[in-house]
């Protein structure tokens, strides 16, 4: 991530954009924050689905905002109907930068205290960051390795920079 693969005690505020199954690498990170009770780093997800019943690991988050309440928060959103009209009283919408600001720490500037982290499908990611580029095929024929490209969308709007960012 930015040229390190640590996470704990890296960062002051870790935010997570999780679209959908995008969840799943972004509650490792989640666990290897919390576990460490020396690392006061805060994180924030929003955890972004078409359906209620389409919440991944939903337990286990509302269990460990329950745990850590001043260090981890959830907000859910919902893009479609939410298993029937009038019956989920949470946040809809794909999302925009008042989500953004609302939902996950506020940009730092760059002044690397923060760090955000998008994870979904490609236009998931897009949408929210920008695209994630590949480096030329290796020699082998086998795709080359993922580049983060510039920030757009959704963050780039909210006012984050790029070395803010990393997009899976």
């Amino acid at each position: 991530f930015h040229g390190s693969p640590a996470i704990s005690g890296r960062w002051d505020h870790i935010g997570l954009v999780a679209g959908g199954t995008g969840v799943a690498p972004l509650v490792q990170i989640i666990r290897i924050v919390l576990d460490d009770p020396a690392d006061p780093t805060t994180v924030s997800l929003l955890s972004v689905n078409r359906r209620e019943d389409d919440i991944l690991m939903r337990e286990e988050l509302d269990r460990l905002a329950a745990e850590h309440p001043g260090r981890f928060r959830v907000t859910y959103t919902l893009t479609g109907a939410g298993g029937g009209e009038g019956q989920w009283d949470g946040r809809r919408g794909r999302g925009d930068a008042g989500m953004a600001l609302e939902a996950l720490p506020p940009p730092a500037g760059g002044d690397g205290s923060t760090m955000i982290f998008v994870c979904g499908t490609d236009g998931f990611v897009d949408t929210w960051a920008g695209p994630v580029g590949r480096a030329p095929p290796l020699a082998d024929g086998s795709k080359g390795p993922k580049v983060q490209g510039a920030l757009t969308g959704i963050l780039r709007r909210a006012g984050y920079t790029e070395s803010e960012v990393f997009k899976y």
